[in-house]
């Protein structure tokens, strides 16, 4: 009787041993944050990718315009908005010219066939860059889904 108490306990301790070896926390490995960051590190230059056949299924509340404190100066529009499903990403955007002042902006989805998806709205948010190097000064619209805002380059941005 006693052996077998002592058996049943050596396995409930081995059990527990398992468990609490398998909640032990993996090693994270950060950058050093004190390392030095050279203007020569390379940067991700973005790629102008073909959106053929990609859905624009979006909902969008709004839209930011950014204008970053540099020469020549850049512009970003934060695009806040909701997704129409769960299975619904966003595979891409874009900002195009279309004509002197306006820029037309543009975000590309797919959606995989025949998948149950839940049915509720899910919030994204999307940086989009507008390629303003080189304009003039001058009050200039972003349009996009519905939406229009402004901004004006007090100085030439060449």
């Amino acid at each position: 009787m006693k052996k077998q108490i002592n058996k049943t306990l050596f396995l409930v301790l081995l059990v527990f041993m398992v468990a609490l070896s398998a909640c032990q926390p993996s090693p994270i490995i950060d950058p050093d944050p004190d390392s030095p960051v050279s203007s020569n590190d390379p940067v991700n230059q973005p790629v102008d990718k073909d959106y053929e056949g990609y859905q624009q299924n979006v909902y969008v509340d709004s839209l930011q315009i950014l204008i970053m404190e540099s020469f020549p100066v850049q512009v970003m529009v934060n695009v806040a908005g909701n997704l129409p499903d769960g299975c619904t990403s966003i595979v891409g955007s874009k900002s195009v010219m279309v004509d002197d002042s306006t820029f037309e902006l543009s975000i590309f989805t797919e959606r995989p066939e025949d998948m149950m998806c839940t049915m509720a709205l899910v919030p994204f948010e999307e940086s989009i860059r507008l390629e303003v190097e080189g304009l003039s000064a001058g009050t200039y619209i972003v349009k996009g889904f519905g939406l229009e805002e402004s901004f004006t380059l007090d100085i030439d941005n060449k």
